[in-house]
């Protein structure tokens, strides 16, 4: 949550609307609580912006502007916002390896981290989907790894999204016979897999 500020008003309603203002938000995206209320009915609010609530309307205002049957849950982790997401349209994320999910997730990131300057990540899966995808690519990646020592060359893989990248990386960082780097632009890049030279 942002640091909260005070906002005073007519009413309950009034104060909200000057929060709203200031914090160029909508109610929804709010947490307050009210600090006082004159005996004129004048009311002052504590307020401030709530990443769950912030990132909760983003996704379900997308889900509806997209015509899509997708449900998320959220709450606070220890380190990240999460958020389970399910649903008929699911499959529309998790083909290709999950590269819809991906985009969503970087998406759900830069939306959350403009409107808020101190927030944790959003994490975004599905009944375990991740791990069982993590799973896939650290085998993938350990193969690919045997082929570029057996060829004695590099071996590529891809185009893959940041997050499966990172487990391709992952996976073979303690190895002291490859190296990997990522190849190309954009959001979709490959890993290139090589022997790592003799020193």
């Amino acid at each position: 949550m942002t640091a909260e500020e005070t906002y005073s008003g007519a009413s309950l309603d009034d104060a909200l609307s000057r929060a709203c203002g200031a914090l160029r938000a909508r109610v929804e995206e709010l947490r307050y609580e009210v600090v006082s209320e004159s005996a004129g009915g004048e009311v002052t609010i504590a307020a401030g912006l709530d990443p769950l609530a912030v990132l909760g309307l983003f996704l379900s205002e997308m889900f509806r502007a997209g015509g899509l049957e997708l449900k998320v849950q959220l709450h606070s982790g220890d380190e990240a916002m999460e958020g389970e997401l399910s649903g008929a349209d699911l499959r529309l994320l998790t083909n290709g390896g999950g590269r819809g999910l991906d985009a969503l997730q970087y998406l759900c990131n830069r939306v959350v981290g403009r409107r808020l300057s101190e927030t944790p990540p959003v994490h975004l899966d599905s009944d375990g989907f991740k791990a069982r995808r993590a799973h896939q690519l650290r085998e993938q990646a350990e193969s690919a790894a045997d082929e570029a020592l057996r060829r004695e060359r590099p071996v590529v893989l891809g185009p893959l999204t940041p997050a499966a990248r990172r487990e391709i990386h992952l996976a073979l960082a303690d190895d002291p016979a490859v190296e990997t780097s990522s190849d190309g632009q954009g959001f979709l890049k490959r890993v290139v897999i090589r022997p790592r030279r003799r020193r």
